[in-house]
């Protein structure tokens, strides 16, 4: 009886591992089939989103092949030809020299005019301080400008040279008496160069600092505006004229400011606009008499 319940479990033991791999079986196929379904959707979804792609680019396509048409056909109109260009802003030089500076055509593309070409050659040049150039739509350029302000001129062979108050040469006329410069004058500073964009004083040199110190003050009190002539020849003796009638004797350098205002309160205040007077304050205080002026 042993040895048949050992053939009865085994029996039984046998059908139960045919059971058991008849389940695993069919689980395999299940997977099995859910695999090749996942495969399919993934290559139909690969398909798809090809497609998007392709039809991306070229939604692109046809949108850059517009954008240049509609571009080619701006620059070929005729519509956005120059028509003028103009300046505004300046006084000293004419419109006409600051376009043959700009050097922009009427008739061409107001597309194709580089602009920042032409406002480089405006900077460039020493008589102008600043510059814009725009578009004005459909067909017209606009050129701004800042002149740079001449704050005194020197006299170098048979030359005027006119400086701006970084001391660099802003333009040179010949010497003439026709025209009267509308600028004061300077003397005593020694001019190293003739070309306008460059320093017309060497380096440190002593009468041109002075000068540009007294700037500010100069400016401030409204003085170097009406002034015929500087001096400074000697800086322990400084010489001004103010409007071919007034004298100024300064003297030193030294609390140049402080005199400077003064001065021009007591001209101001006490002096008429017809008077001529001598004005000496080469002490501790101002002498004012008879004009008596030296020759320089």
């Amino acid at each position: 009886m042993a040895q048949g319940k050992r053939t009865s479990y085994f029996k039984e033991g046998g059908r139960n591992v045919k059971i058991v791999r008849k389940k695993k079986i069919k689980k395999l196929a299940e997977n099995e089939i859910s695999n090749n379904e996942l495969e399919q959707k993934k290559r139909k979804l690969m398909k798809e989103n090809r497609k998007k792609r392709r039809k991306r680019r070229f939604i692109i396509f046809v949108f850059l092949f517009v954008c240049i048409g509609i571009i080619v056909a701006v620059l070929k109109a005729p519509f956005f030809n120059i028509q003028a260009v103009y300046s505004v802003g300046q006084s000293q030089m004419t419109e006409s020299e600051i376009l043959e500076i700009a050097q922009i055509k009427t008739g061409v593309n107001i597309f194709s005019t580089n602009l920042k070409i032409a406002q480089r050659r405006l900077n460039f040049n020493a008589e102008i301080e600043e510059s814009s150039v725009r578009r004005i739509f459909p067909n017209k350029i606009k050129i701004s400008v800042k002149e740079a302000k001449p704050i005194a001129y020197i006299k170098k062979n048979d030359k005027l040279l006119f400086i701006d108050g970084w001391g660099k040469i802003i333009k040179v006329h010949e010497a003439s008496d026709e025209e009267k410069p509308a600028a004061p004058e300077l003397f005593g500073v020694e001019a190293v160069s003739e070309i306008p964009g460059e320093q017309f004083a060497k380096p440190n040199d002593s009468r041109a600092e002075v000068l540009f110190d007294c700037l500010p003050t100069l400016s401030e009190t409204g003085l170097l505006e009406k002034l015929n002539y500087i001096s400074l020849a000697d800086l322990s003796d400084i010489h001004l004229d103010y409007e071919n009638r007034l004298y100024m004797m300064l003297g030193s350098y030294e609390n140049i400011d402080y005199k400077l205002k003064f001065v021009k309160k007591v001209i101001d205040e006490n002096i008429s606009e017809y008077e001529k007077a001598l004005l000496d304050y080469r002490g501790d205080k101002l002498y004012v008499g008879r004009r008596e002026t030296p020759e320089e």
